[in-house]
């Protein structure tokens, strides 16, 4: 792919059409951000942007996407600072071209920035914004799909895992709450099996989560989807560590960790929190890229210390790494309370799977392997005092 579209950019320049050259310079730099070339994919993107503007093309959907894609990129590089004004500023611009497959995609980019720098409520409008294009124009079916796509991940972040879970079954990836894994994977349902893999994490199903991503990750590898390959090597990772089975926890690790360092990768991992931030960790002292592990480490937020009281929702303690949401709050007094998960489900009407899933949170976000340590590290940074307010 990378082959064709490149010669596709040169014969196009050639011809001296700058239209087709920068929009098949575009698909060159979507292609090299699948293989995990980073850099040359933020280098692209700024020489077909000065063409853009030497040729009095700035101000089109294609100078917006390419800003946009740079902007995704430079937030998987680690500089959120950059990357969100210019994806913001990328999005805003293909919207005006009113090139409906190019704003779609510049706002995918935009959605992930806005993700990484836990702007939920910023990803939210995003999304009902390509919604409300949806139903005012026609867009490429492959738009509103990934846009759903980012939904559930959306959904995912906060919680919602029943709502991530219906929309596994409306795409036709849970086939009577199993998961349908297909003999071949096109382009975009690899990427919607990958996210079916989250949720069946988030659910406690850790060795279908497990067996999914190894026939995924032999796909994305065949395919030289570097990018796809180091994150479904996260997610194994993520998957056999909520397991208890560290030592293949750190396999995959590792692999992903190798596939990652050439490319500079940072944001793949920082985004998955508290449960990353432990691996790494254990990643380092088995002298597992001990360097590149301790780097990623420094990238991971702490919160710092507020002089207004905290609400329940956040929880502002200098030593977490991401602060307790207020459901996990909840389930940590139960637990505290000496209920069992069933108990604890019943009494907050959740499903058994979904209070695994927070008491993993709650674990990860602590720092912690059991419950008496959970109650101990709790009560050391007054949590059941402040959720009882």
């Amino acid at each position: 792919a990378y082959q064709a579209r490149l010669e596709a950019a040169e014969a196009s320049a050639a011809a001296g059409s700058p239209v087709f050259s920068i929009l098949a310079h575009i698909k060159v730099a979507i292609t090299l951000r699948e293989q995990g070339q980073l850099r040359r994919c933020l280098e692209l993107c700024q020489q077909q942007l000065q063409l853009a503007s030497q040729s009095g093309l700035s101000r089109g959907s294609m100078a917006g996407c390419l800003q946009a894609i740079g902007g995704e990129v430079r937030a998987e590089l680690g500089d959120l600072q950059e990357a969100l004004p210019q994806a913001r500023t990328g999005a805003a611009v293909a919207e005006r071209g009113e090139d409906w497959s190019l704003f779609g995609w510049s706002c995918m980019c935009l959605i992930r920035v806005l993700l990484s720098a836990g702007d939920t409520a910023g990803a939210q409008a995003i999304i009902q914004k390509v919604e409300k294009a949806a139903q005012k124009s026609v867009l490429p079916p492959w738009t509103s799909n990934e846009v759903a796509a980012w939904q559930a991940r959306l959904w995912l972040a906060q919680g919602k895992l029943e709502a991530a879970t219906q929309w596994a079954h409306e795409r036709g990836l849970l086939t009577a709450g199993q998961p349908a894994i297909p003999d071949n994977y096109a382009f975009y349902s690899l990427n919607d099996h990958v996210l079916l893999a989250r949720v069946l994490i988030a659910q406690g199903r850790l060795e279908e989560a497990a067996a999914l991503l190894l026939r995924a990750g032999e796909a994305a590898e065949a395919g030289e989807r570097t990018s796809k390959l180091i994150e479904i090597q996260i997610l194994r990772a993520l998957a056999y560590q909520a397991g208890s089975n560290t030592d293949r926890a750190m396999a995959a690790l590792e692999r992903a960790l190798t596939l990652a360092e050439a490319g500079d990768f940072v944001r793949i991992f920082v985004d998955e929190g508290p449960p990353m931030a432990r691996l790494l960790r254990e990643a380092a002292s088995r002298e597992i890229a001990p360097a590149y592990a301790r780097r990623l480490l420094s990238a991971f937020p702490t919160a710092e210390p507020q002089q207004a009281a905290p609400s329940k929702s956040q929880v502002p303690e200098a030593d977490l790494i991401e602060p307790l949401s207020e459901r996990e709050i909840e389930v940590l007094q139960l637990i505290a309370g000496g209920l069992t998960n069933r108990e604890i489900a019943s009494h907050l009407f959740l499903s058994l799977n979904t209070v695994k899933a927070h008491t993993r949170n709650i674990y990860g976000k602590l720092d912690v392997h059991s419950r008496t340590q959970a109650i101990a590290r709790s009560q050391e940074l007054g949590l059941l005092a402040r959720g009882r307010e």
